[in-house]
């Protein structure tokens, strides 16, 4: 907790089983091997960019039971409460030469006045997380040839953006997440990240899923219209249907 608080992620070691990880990547690729997730109607919206697979917890049940995965959820639910639900669930799918090469955040940004301001945050530690990616190595990505994720520690705390440039604004330094398949990363959403160019011949693979606190929309197109299939509802625990959205009442409804 302290370790992420501070420096806006934290890496946790070979947490899921090889044997879950090669079922993950074997579905990634089947998915998108899938002429029907290339040719689907703009409405179901399956692929982005090319490399990014869209709410892969409908797919499969083995998504769908990786946002409740234990010991992860225990820590996302002790960073956001235990009312969080799930924000999102994409995969990435990196060949050769590809990567999300702009640095950014993954949301607003929600602490604009720690740029002028900066000594309140280590008077008031730790400022509250809104949102964060759980990212699940699929694939080692342990040299940086493979296209790692990057970072920069601490700038969630900065109050500012990267204006998605390419390269970072001078007076920065990145920090590449060096992985093994299995491995888990946590990424406060405001922390400066990307996914560095794959200068390798192998896919790199990866699953984001992201949580947010209750008052966090979320972001499952095309959002007002959107409906859960039933069957990605059938069978979950009570904690599971929380984290997919079925609320209680509360604010506002």
């Amino acid at each position: 907790m302290r370790t992420f608080h501070e420096q806006g992620f934290v890496i946790l070691r070979s947490i899921v089983p090889t044997d879950v990880v090669r079922q993950l990547r074997h579905l990634i690729e089947e998915r998108y091997q899938d002429p029907a997730t290339h040719t689907a109607e703009p409405g179901l919206d399956l692929v982005r960019g090319g490399v990014s697979l869209m709410r892969m917890f409908e797919y499969h049940r083995a998504f769908r039971d990786l946002v409740e995965f234990q010991p992860v959820i225990g820590l996302v639910e002790e960073i956001l409460g235990t009312d969080c639900h799930m924000v999102a669930q994409n995969a990435l799918r990196t060949p050769t030469g590809k990567g999300i090469v702009n640095w950014h955040i993954d949301d607003a940004l929600f602490f604009p006045f720690l740029a002028q301001v900066p000594a309140i945050a280590d008077a008031v530690m730790p400022l509250p997380c809104f949102s964060l990616n759980v990212m699940v190595a699929l694939s080692d990505t342990d040299d940086e040839r493979f296209g790692p994720t990057q970072v920069v520690s601490g700038s969630h705390l900065s109050g500012r953006e990267p204006q998605h440039e390419p390269v970072l604004p001078a007076g920065t330094t990145s920090i590449s997440l060096l992985a093994r398949a299995g491995d888990v990363y946590l990424v406060n959403s405001q922390t400066w990240h990307r996914g560095a160019q794959n200068h390798s011949q192998r896919i790199r693979y990866l699953l984001t899923t992201t949580y947010g606190r209750r008052f966090i929309s979320q972001r499952f197109f095309p959002f007002m219209n959107y409906r859960m299939p039933p069957a990605v509802l059938h069978g979950a625990s009570d904690r599971l249907l929380r984290l997919l959205g079925c609320h209680e009442k509360g604010p506002y409804g």
